[in-house]
């Protein structure tokens, strides 16, 4: 809560209180005077009565401050010159004024102050110095006004000083805290970009071992990838400014030894960071001795799942169970779990909520689908347990490809666009990274006839005119031009030509708005970095053949 926010309640509060004690008062002061003093006076402050109830009520419904306390204030000047007025109580009524500036400082915010004080203080002084010659008019002694109105103004004055201190204090907490605010905020986009720029090397690493799986130990893949992956999960562990779905480095899918990755994953947690953290492992006799799929998001989704139990557990030891078995052909359920007394979370909290809720459970799912997999969660008083039920696939027979080279040349452009196969497709690849750039150049030039590359929009544009392009991948963050302005002026360029090419966005930035702009400036689909080249593959023929 702020404090604005908190001097606003405390406001409220006080109004409440202010009108009960104000109907309160009047209703005994009624009575009184009805048995004992001027009864017509005690019919007037039974109408104030009535007056200030109907407030109260109507203040408690509506809630609106500013009306309300305007007109208690109002009704208070009324109450409190009429006193003055009438000379009530004997004239002892006149001492109720010097309460008026301490009411007005506890129902009203510091700029109205002083207005109100002084209005009230204008009316005391015309009811003492104005002559007249009304017999219900009271008239009061020098001493007794210059007593009063001293007496008045000194207080004013004194809460005046008060009020003046606690705002200039309010305001300097206010200052501090909208530069706190600001810090922050740079902080985020520092740490956001950190993340941005680390995904793009990791999707260089994962592609590169794409490439060259083949020329590596297998050992050494295998340490490299959970390296990754241990790295991808913390990275999602960062918190971003904008909305943005979960960093999932994409391998090549490959044939891997189940229990393997499990036993690997368990030694990476066996450090001194997670010293608290034991684990209980059973592996069902009946499991596949290899299964196929991709192993990087595989390792990526155990150590995030098994990185967010630890991390919102407490407790001087945190047991986790690790339970793996087939339950039907090539379907294997996989539970991890760990006692529900050790987390953090409030026992009323559903699953439902959860998964909704929590950042780290909602990339989790994102990983497990991205993997085939269906993602749930069970919570009882003993367990919180998560359960991933996968339908890993056959290993597919492998074609080979001849690899073809990359090759530039200069062809008109008087080209309108047909359906081609992707393999005699001629591609614009802009990207201002070099190690992206040859990354992907590496893992789509087998697939495709010839490669152009643009390290920046404006060259972008230049080599759609002087070549026979038939589908673009577009960077988005790209210095001179970014791929927004390229995209547009590509298509301000085909009208009239009756062509259309392909632009295809790839870009680390993956939240909605950016997805939506891609749209909105005439891209044909979108995807992110780390790049899943199946699901680029898939697009891009789904664009040129369909």
């Amino acid at each position: 809560m702020t404090n604005g926010d908190s001097e606003s309640n405390n406001h409220f509060l006080l109004l409440n209180f202010l009108l009960l004690v104000s109907f309160s008062t009047s209703l005994i002061f009624a009575i009184v005077h009805v048995l004992f003093f001027e009864i017509s006076f005690g019919y007037v402050l039974f109408a104030f009565f009535i007056v200030l109830l109907i407030l109260f009520i109507c203040f408690r419904i509506s809630l609106n401050y500013k009306l309300f306390s305007t007109l208690t204030i109002v009704i208070v000047i009324s109450l409190f010159s009429l006193i003055t007025l009438l000379g009530a109580g004997n004239k002892s009524g006149l001492m109720w004024g010097l309460t008026f500036p301490v009411l007005v400082a506890l129902t009203t915010k510091y700029r109205n102050y002083n207005i109100w004080s002084l209005i009230f203080l204008g009316i005391n002084s015309a009811i003492f110095f104005i002559p007249n010659n009304f017999k219900f008019w009271a008239v009061y002694p020098d001493d007794i006004i210059m007593r009063y109105l001293f007496t008045y103004i000194l207080i004013y004055a004194l809460l005046e000083f008060y009020l003046r201190l606690k705002q200039q204090n309010i305001n300097e907490k206010e200052k501090e805290l909208i530069e706190a605010k600001h810090k922050l905020s740079e902080k985020d986009k520092f740490i956001s970009s950190l993340s941005y720029e680390i995904r793009t090397p990791l999707n260089n690493i994962a592609g590169i071992i794409n490439h060259q799986r083949q020329n590596i130990n297998e050992n050494i893949i295998e340490e490299i990838e959970l390296s990754v992956s241990n790295l991808a999960s913390i990275l999602n562990k960062i918190p971003e400014n904008t909305e943005t779905s979960a960093l999932q480095i994409k391998g090549n899918k490959t044939t891997f030894a189940l229990d393997g990755i499990i036993k690997k994953i368990i030694t990476l947690f066996q450090t001194e960071q997670y010293s608290k953290l034991r684990f209980n492992l059973f592996l069902s006799g009946n499991l596949p001795k290899t299964v196929y799929g991709d192993r990087i998001n595989f390792m990526q989704l155990l150590i995030s799942t098994i990185d967010f139990l630890y991390n919102n557990s407490v407790g001087s030891t945190v047991k986790v169970d690790i339970l793996s078995e087939e339950i039907e052909n090539n379907s294997i359920l996989i539970k991890i779990s760990c006692k529900a007394g050790n987390l953090i979370f409030p026992k009323h909290i559903d699953t439902d909520n959860l998964l909704r809720d929590v950042k780290e459970l909602k990339i989790i799912n994102q990983t497990a689908e991205s993997l085939n997999g269906n993602f749930t969660i069970k919570k009882n008083s003993e367990t919180f347990t998560t359960l991933f039920k996968f339908n890993f696939e056959n290993e597919p027979v492998e074609t080979k490809k001849d690899i073809q080279n990359i090759a530039y040349a200069n062809i008109n452009n008087s080209y309108t666009h047909k359906h081609i196969n992707l393999k005699d497709a001629n591609v614009l690849l802009v990207e201002d990274d070099v190690i992206n750039s040859k990354v992907m150049t590496l893992n789509i030039q087998k697939l495709v006839k010839k490669i152009f590359i643009a390290e920046n929009g404006k060259e972008a544009l230049e080599k759609f005119s002087e070549s026979k392009v038939d589908i673009i991948l577009m960077d988005i963050r790209m210095p001179l031009m970014d791929g927004f302005k390229t995209t547009e002026k590509i298509r301000k360029a085909e009208i009239g030509t009756d062509s259309h090419i392909p632009i295809i966005a790839v870009t680390a930035n993956a939240s909605s708005e950016i997805k939506q702009h891609c749209f909105e400036v005439g891209m044909d689909d979108y995807t992110t970095k780390p790049t899943n080249y199946k699901l680029l593959i898939r697009k891009m023929k789904k664009l040129l053949e369909e």
